[in-house]
């Protein structure tokens, strides 16, 4: 891939912001919080000298804080057994510090959609919550759903632009404003499979000579043949080998939209990658799995893999990696994985919008929304008891920073196992469980320094221009997509009819819309 001067400056500053931040993550001392800010009047008034003196006698003087309830929701497998009972001591740490109380929702993947749009539809009151660029982000920021950070973050969270890199936080904006803070983690994405670790053993299987998608169908053969009830590939609607096939193949625009650039190619053409013959022979692939009995039958439709993880029924499954991230899901779902890479890892704009907190138009208070914030990017305290409930109970210490479950308990078996520490916050901040690699934050850097930079990094797609049509493809893809690459039907059928759909509905308009604003993009950089 040709670099540019400037872009391998850019590249540089990524590595460097990213060696500070770690520098400066493993330099906090638990429990050292920032003190939560006051609040600031939107419509403040030029301070008068009487006013100006007090604040000169009484420098540690802030104004009371009324009472108020922050609502956050968040995806995952919910709802949970003990959240009441976190919430309750989230909200005794945060009376003496915000004066607020907490509730974090837990909704369940399969329904996350839904029920969000249903709160904003309702206008029903709440502060908080997850986004992603990959989630109808651009969508809420059009309806007006999310509102703009920027003003609140310079108000209200004057320690939390030191903590988050630079270049997420840049790499964030939408036309210059922040509409969602993104999550302290790694910069880089890697897809794979995870598979378990007992049949790998029973059937002495070499994950070495795994390079490939392909390579695992002699393998899922055998678990077919040898582990009835065992599904060699666990998919649901919202996952597939496209999880593995895109990322390897496409550089996206920082949305969910059609049009991407081929990956490592030198001309910026935006292409619609679902007409290429690199999907083309991904479905045909999803279709021949589904047909050999890999693939489970209700993949199209099934809302969550969670359940039939825990309970044995698969044997392997795609997914997102990082480093550690097979330690994550072994404890998460109470048997161990291994993770296979099939991707080199690659840092996309996408990656910087992949996990975000964003405040709801309905909140009745963005300030303490973003005081909170503050704390939660800040406060070792705070995330780790959002992250892993209440210590003692859900977890207890094995030592500095390493965190086990107490006697008698797993993660089947606890009242609080989120599984979603990479939602909130610093995740530098968490503590590691004691099956976790105590280096993995250092590993994490190396993952980083080692990942290819986008061609298009750096690049956001404005939406508004063809903010109807991305509409009407979100209805079509929910409609096409979850049986195509699952392979629940055949692609030589249908994908022709999704295709048309595209077309009647306005697909080509985007392609042309984003590489409009891509050229000039791009004009800049050279």
């Amino acid at each position: 891939m040709k670099n540019t001067r400037k872009s391998l400056q850019f590249t540089m500053a990524i590595l460097l912001s990213f060696s500070v931040l770690l520098a400066g993550c493993s330099s906090k001392k638990e429990g050292n919080a920032s003190p939560a800010p006051a609040v600031s009047d939107t419509k403040q008034e030029a301070a008068t000298p009487a006013a100006t003196a007090a604040a000169t006698a009484e420098p540690s003087k802030k104004p009371e804080l009324a009472p108020y309830t922050i609502k956050m929701v968040v995806p995952g497998s919910g709802p949970l057994k003990d959240q009441e009972l976190v919430n309750q001591e989230i909200s005794k740490y945060l009376k003496d510090k915000i004066n607020a109380s907490f509730e974090l929702t837990v909704i369940d993947w399969g329904s996350w959609q839904d029920k969000v749009n249903l709160k904003f539809a309702s206008s029903e009151p709440f502060d908080l919550l997850e986004t992603m660029n990959w989630d109808n982000f651009g969508t809420k920021i059009q309806q007006g759903n999310i509102i703009d950070l920027t003003d609140l973050i310079e108000r209200n969270a004057p320690d939390l632009k030191n903590v988050i890199n630079p270049v997420l936080l840049e790499g964030s904006k939408v036309n210059g404003k922040n509409y969602g803070l993104p999550i302290n983690k790694e910069l880089a994405s890697q897809a794979g499979v995870m598979l378990r670790k007992d049949l790998l053993d029973k059937y002495k299987i070499d994950i070495t000579t795994i390079k490939t998608l392909e390579d695992l169908e002699p393998i899922y053969q055998m678990i077919k043949d040898k582990e009835p009830g065992v599904v060699p590939l666990y998919l649901n609607k919202d996952t597939s080998v496209d999880w593995v096939l895109g990322p390897m193949n496409f550089e996206d625009l920082g949305d969910s939209s059609p049009g991407s650039v081929v990956r490592g190619a030198k001309d910026y053409k935006v292409v619609s990658a679902i007409e290429s013959e690199i999907v083309k022979n991904e479905f045909d692939l999803a279709r021949k799995w589904f047909m050999a009995g890999f693939v489970n039958k209700d993949a199209a439709t099934a809302a969550d893999i969670s359940g039939a993880l825990k309970a044995g029924k698969a044997f392997s499954y795609v997914q997102q990696l990082k480093p550690g991230k097979d330690a994550e899901d072994s404890l998460a779902n109470g048997m161990e994985w291994v993770q296979v890479e099939l991707t080199k890892p690659i840092i996309r704009t996408g990656d910087t919008t992949g996990s975000m907190t964003s405040i709801s138009r309905t909140s009745k208070d963005p300030d303490r929304a973003m005081m909170f914030l503050n704390l939660l990017y800040t406060d070792k305290y705070l995330v780790n008891l959002i992250a892993f409930g209440i210590e003692g109970k859900h977890f207890v210490k094995k030592s500095e920073g390493i965190i086990d479950f107490p006697a008698g308990l797993d993660a089947k078996t606890s009242g609080y196992v989120l599984n979603g520490a990479w939602m909130f916050g610093n995740q530098f901040n968490n503590y590691l469980w004691a099956n976790e690699n105590p280096q993995k934050w250092e590993n994490f850097k190396k993952f980083n320094e080692a990942a290819e930079s986008a061609s298009v990094l750096g690049f956001i797609f404005n939406p508004e221009p063809v903010k109807n049509e991305i509409a009407a493809f979100n209805n079509a893809k929910k409609e096409f997509e979850p049986a195509l690459f699952t392979g629940t039907v055949d692609p030589k059928v249908f994908l022709p009819k999704y295709i048309s759909k595209l077309k009647d509905i306005g697909v080509d308009k985007i392609i042309a819309e984003k590489q409009k604003q891509l050229d000039e993009w791009v004009k800049t950089k050279k």
